[in-house]
């Protein structure tokens, strides 16, 4: 799903998948991992870039997490009180001619899939923030890549809920126990984010009053 910003245009997108698809079926990553897919007979998208961003303790304060997040400017919860910071750094892009050199082993080996590792850097492209505020507790998470997968049970228990935040579209995903609100908003700058709060039984109004209340 296509997730567009007030002006109309896309700035993100949201697949939410009830079963494995094929990438899920050729790889299992582990948090820190990140591969290069190509598959000779896709349709289309034959060449992808899947990762699994690693948590890492962030052992600074907020303001200089703030500053190592620049020229990220977004907004934080208010009113509830910072439990723990994690950050997660991305990997090295494959060039050209290494997504050259997989289509030319697909075809000389004949083999359908071709798979590399991406190397990890050390550039932030995201957040995780634990809040606590009267006994309720919940993950904030920013990442500065847009276009995600969100893999549904399938067990049918959980509901998607599309909603509007701050002028920005939102999905509210729940089941028996867990909750998680995902959006896409742009900074000052005009960066968009993926921005998401989850917890464990806590009420959709809470999680709406904290996103409004962000600053």
């Amino acid at each position: 799903m296509e997730i567009k910003n007030k002006k109309g245009n896309v700035i993100g997108k949201i697949d939410f998948q009830s079963r494995q698809d094929i990438i899920s079926e050729i790889i299992n990553l582990r948090p820190g991992e990140g591969k290069a897919i190509y598959i000779a007979d896709a349709a289309d998208n034959k060449f992808s870039q899947q990762t699994n961003y690693a948590a890492i303790n962030w052992d600074g304060s907020f303001e200089s997490l703030k500053e190592k997040l620049s020229p990220w400017q977004p907004k934080f919860p208010t009113h509830s009180n910072m439990c723990d910071i994690q950050v997660y750094y991305g990997f090295e892009n494959l060039t050209s001619q290494e997504i050259d050199e997989m289509v030319e082993e697909c075809e000389i080996t004949g083999k359908n899939v071709v798979v590399r590792e991406l190397k990890p850097n050390n550039k932030l492209v995201g957040v995780s923030i634990t809040y606590e505020n009267n006994q309720e507790i919940y993950k904030f998470q920013i990442f500065g890549t847009t276009k995600s997968r969100i893999q549904m049970p399938g067990d049918g228990d959980s509901s998607i809920e599309q909603l509007n935040v701050r002028g920005n579209e939102a999905f509210y995903i729940s089941n028996a126990e867990n909750q998680q609100f995902i959006w896409i908003e742009e900074d000052v700058n005009g960066k968009a984010l993926q921005c998401e709060i989850s917890g464990r039984n806590i009420q959709k109004e809470y999680i709406l009053s904290v996103v409004e209340s962000m600053e």
